[in-house]
């Protein structure tokens, strides 16, 4: 093999290093935002263990198994391109007919947004199904009334307790739910603060 290979064989791992090193918050959001919008997969529904998208780097880190006897109602992940009211990447709680895998990116519209505070910070949930494209299943649920209201109730029990044990845990308080307008705000809200600080 001559030093000219060598170099181009070089070249190609770096890029190719690169590509895999680059970070999943940073996938970029589509146009039409906040009409549709990237999240992260992070826990699957029915899951137990809650991982986290580390910031800094990209990668899906197992945080902490539950302590409380629940299970996640429904996917739940990040905004990719956000800075939500706890200057995390947004939250986001999803439904899907099978459960996602952690570190999968999925093309989301919001129906509404569950208003929380955690620990005394802003730490809403955007509530949302797959674009029409993905999965034409949910084309009629529009809001968060168009759920069943068990699963509204089954999303507010949830976030009510999952946090409860071990006794010492950051105080979650719930808000009720907003419209998916409100979500919307929320999430272009969130789009322009990590924007600004890049």
């Amino acid at each position: 093999m001559n030093l000219k290979s060598i170099a181009a064989m070089a070249l190609l791992f770096s890029a190719s290093a690169a590509v895999q090193a680059q970070n999943v918050l940073d996938f970029p959001q589509p146009d039409n935002l906040p009409e549709a919008f990237y999240a992260v997969t992070e826990i699957p529904a029915g899951g137990m263990i809650k991982y986290e998208t580390d910031a800094k780097t990209g990668f899906i880190v197992a945080d902490r198994f539950q302590s409380m006897p629940v299970v996640y109602p429904a996917n739940y992940g990040s905004l990719t391109q956000s800075l939500g009211g706890d200057n995390d990447p947004l939250d986001v709680i999803f439904y899907t007919r099978a459960p996602l895998q952690p570190g999968t990116l999925i093309k989301l519209r919001a129906i509404g947004v569950l208003k929380m505070i955690d620990g005394g910070e802003v730490d809403d949930k955007i509530v949302a199904v797959p674009t029409s494209k993905i999965d034409p299943t949910y084309d009629d649920i529009k809001s968060l009334s168009d759920l069943p209201k068990i699963e509204q109730e089954r999303l507010q029990a949830f976030f009510r307790v999952y946090k409860q044990l071990p006794d010492g845990r950051k105080k979650v308080e719930l808000n009720g739910f907003e419209s998916a307008e409100a979500a919307k705000n929320e999430i272009k809200k969130a789009f322009d603060a990590y924007k600004a600080k890049q």
